[in-house]
């Protein structure tokens, strides 16, 4: 059996209302439309978004094509429907966890639980939210973005109750809903949804180890920001190849990964469509070596630096000012990277994801078996916050201020483990000095 929000996927064609004058006309039409919902459901959990097509929801719901665009314009827009349908119930089932008035405690929380039931209970459907939408493109991350949206409000109303947790800046808000998310999407992919509930008190602890910061997170000095170079390093000037996988980032930053096509990054590498396929193979060759060149290159901005450091904490500061001053500097690998590699589907993101787990767990290890080391659960969740961050302000196009964000995401990364007040001090200080 396959669950959907509208039954059993497996036996829509049963549920099919009698045909004839005497019947509810209105009643055909919710069943009709719930049918093919449920379908969509199927077919993506089967074959997801892409591969889906109109005659695979017919077949699924057992409905005519006419039937069908009485009911939506195109495929998009029934996935659309199904979604928004999916995230507004899973949004009423969280509400309801909050309802009523005062401060409760235990409202938080149970939210967080709330959440987590519906998404085990559910889990074709989440994954269809979670993890189908990027490919659907803008159009279909939006209603999630929505949610993350409201989530982050919802997160913000929770801090104003708590004891130390008013006035917690937005980005830290953003990035605890973006560490909670990444948790739950990753054990969606992996069709590992059932070991959620089990989380829920590790991922509710660290999501309280963030106390409003002491001072506000600023870099100490004036931050100089200038405009990244246009021309590609000296070393690309001579590799064909690392032309060509620019010109990759430069296209997709523009037009996104589904719409970009060899020509645009012929066009932005200043080359023959030839020459482009005597390096790669196509469009998903070239997308795999960017994030295989990208990433080496970040982890080769960021770990010499953090080497160098004497003190693992500083060295942890150190870190995400080399993170974000490459992303400043490569605003296009910025952009594929935290932005665009969600419409390459899951492959591509997991990808992503590799290199961000190496940086933060080299990171996170405290060399003293002494010190608190930080929990599997702790590491990817952080990583999930640093990636909910740097995504909100390079799809905002503020890819040259990333350098203002690395004392938050020191902070994030420090406080759980040496407390907020050291953290802070650590976040805010400058050169190798411990």
């Amino acid at each position: 059996m396959l669950r959907t929000p509208w039954g059993d996927a497996d036996a829509l064609r049963e549920r099919r209302l009698p045909p004839g004058r005497s019947g509810d006309r209105d009643a055909a039409r919710r069943d009709q439309r719930e049918r093919l919902l449920a379908a969509m459901v199927a077919s993506c959990t089967r074959k997801d978004y892409e591969a889906t097509s109109v005659e695979d929801l017919l077949r699924i719901a057992g409905v005519s094509r006419a039937t069908f665009y009485e009911q939506f314009d195109d495929k998009l827009d029934c996935f659309r429907a199904a979604e928004n349908e999916i995230v507004a119930g899973g949004i009423a089932a969280i509400a309801e966890e909050l309802g009523g008035e005062g401060a409760e405690p235990g409202r938080p929380p149970a939210a967080l639980a709330a959440f987590v039931r519906v998404v085990v209970a559910q889990p074709a459907a989440a994954r269809l939210c979670l993890i189908e939408s990027y490919a659907a493109g803008e159009a279909g991350m939006e209603p999630v973005r929505r949610a993350i949206d409201w989530a982050v409000l919802l997160a913000r109303d929770a801090a104003q109750q708590l004891p130390d947790r008013a006035g917690l800046p937005r980005e830290l808000l953003r990035g605890i809903v973006a560490g909670i998310y990444q948790v739950v999407y990753a054990r969606l992919l992996d069709r590992r949804e059932g070991e959620l509930p089990e989380m829920v008190p590790e991922l509710w602890d660290w999501a309280m180890s963030f106390p409003a910061p002491p001072q506000p997170l600023r870099r100490p000095g004036r931050l100089i920001v200038s405009r990244p170079i246009a021309e590609a390093p000296p070393f690309a000037s001579y590799s064909p190849e690392q032309r060509i996988i620019r010109g990759f980032a430069s296209a997709v930053a523009k037009k996104g990964y589904p719409a970009t096509t060899i020509a645009d990054i012929a066009a932005a590498a200043s080359i023959s469509q030839t020459t482009f396929y005597e390096h790669f193979e196509g469009k998903a060759d070239a997308l795999a070596a960017a994030l295989d060149s990208s990433g080496a290159q970040l982890l080769a901005a960021v770990m010499p630096a953090v080497r160098r450091a004497d003190d693992w904490r500083v060295a942890v500061r150190i870190g995400f000012e080399e993170l974000c001053g490459f992303f400043a500097a490569e605003p296009s690998f910025a952009s594929l990277r935290m932005v665009d590699v969600y419409g390459a589907g899951p492959e591509a993101i997991a990808t992503r994801d590799a290199t961000g787990r190496e940086i933060v767990s080299r990171l996170l290890r405290p060399p003293a078996e002494s010190e608190r080391q930080p929990s599997d659960l702790v590491i990817e969740a952080t990583v999930g916050a640093i990636l909910g961050v740097l995504f909100e302000a390079i799809r905002a196009g503020k890819s040259a201020e990333l350098p203002r964000l690395a004392p938050v995401l020191t902070y994030f990364s420090l406080a759980p483990l040496i407390g907020a007040e050291e953290a802070c001090t650590v976040a805010t200080s400058r050169g190798r000095g411990s």
